[in-house]
Parts: C-alpha cells; structure tokens; sequence
C-alpha cells in the first residue's frame, strides 16, 4: 500500500470538526460525567476498546449541542458521542487518543432511512449522503503508531478494507490542526490534521 493521496471524497465534511461533548458547568455535568467515569473503570480489563459504550448506548440520532447530562440519559448516541467518549475513556486510563475523521462507502438504498430517521429526531443528516458518510471515531498513538478504535461497532479498524460497504474513502487522524508529525495507521503514514485517501 502507497502512502496516502490528497482525497475530494472529504469535501463535503471539510468544515466539520469532531465531536466534543459540552458541559453546563453545573452539578448535573458534574454527576453525569463521574459515573461515566466510574462505569468506564469497572468495565476496563487492561486491554481492548471501551466497547460497552455502543451496547449501552445504541447508535442513533443526537442533538448537538449534547451535554454530559444528556448524553448520559440517552437511549442513544451518533457516532461522535461515541467517539468523544472513548477519547474520555482512553485518557483517563492514561493513552495518547486522538479524535478520527473518516469518510465511509455507504449503500444508497440507506439512505432515505437515515435522513427520515434524523430528521424526526430533529437531528442533522448532514452526515449522510449517497454512497458515503461522514464517520467519526478515535485513534491510539504509541511510538509514532495509530490504531484507530470504531466505538460504534465497537472493533479496531484497518485502512486495508478500501473497497465496498464501510470501507474507508478518506480519513483525518488528529483533526483539523495540522502538525508535522507522521503517523503509521498498521503500514500507511498519515500526517496528522489532513484529509487523505489510501492508495492502492
């Protein structure tokens, strides 16, 4: 695999900025966000993904802004709170995290679905559009190494599935602040903060 290629995949979602989710400053944050926590750490077994996030809260439609409170009282969450709170998950267990942007290879029949989906949530559908969508998730970084952890589907993702159904378009390790450090995602280098494509 060549190193990755300026991509046009990204430009519909170049504007957008990874997700963080907010706080009201007030007690009701305040408690949301320590028993996230405390769940979080008797959930941890010294190794993997924080993968019960996605089975205690399904993917589905969120609101943005979305607070602590809100999010924790959620029957579920898209795909950015997932990826925020596993950045939160891997910091507190003391990992370099990074947030990811990526650009997936979507079926267009699903289209429809998602957007009515979203929109009776009174939701944005931005995300979606045909033949691909936005995706959010978060990456690992030892010794200049990038593993790049999908909350939603709660499994390690790899820039070697580049062809049909949640294969990867583009990807943004780091988010929009470019740096010159240079990140090897299993074999592919990605400067962090730029939109790039793997190439065959």
């Amino acid at each position: 695999m060549r190193a990755a290629e300026p991509c046009p995949e990204s430009a519909p979602w170049e504007h957008f900025h990874p997700s963080v989710i907010a706080h009201h400053g007030a007690e009701c944050c305040d408690v949301a966000r320590a028993w996230y926590t405390a769940m979080d750490r008797s959930m941890w077994r010294g190794h993997g993904g924080p993968s019960w996030i996605s089975q205690r809260f399904p993917w589905g439609p969120s609101r943005w802004p979305l607070h602590w409170c809100e999010a924790m009282e959620a029957e579920e969450l898209d795909c950015g709170a997932h990826a925020a709170l596993s950045i939160e998950a891997f910091r507190a267990r003391g990992i370099r995290v990074v947030p990811v942007q990526l650009v997936q290879r979507q079926e267009v029949h699903h289209l429809p679905h998602w957007h009515d989906r979203w929109g009776q949530a009174d939701a944005s559908p931005e995300w979606a559009r045909a033949g691909a969508c936005y995706h959010e998730s978060c990456a690992t970084i030892e010794d200049g190494r990038a593993e790049v952890w999908d909350p939603t589907i709660g499994a390690w993702l790899t820039p070697h599935h580049m062809h049909g159904i949640r294969s990867v378009a583009a990807v943004r390790i780091g988010g929009p602040v470019q740096s010159d450090e240079v990140v090897s995602w299993r074999g592919l280098p990605l400067r962090m903060g730029v939109w790039a494509t793997p190439a065959l």
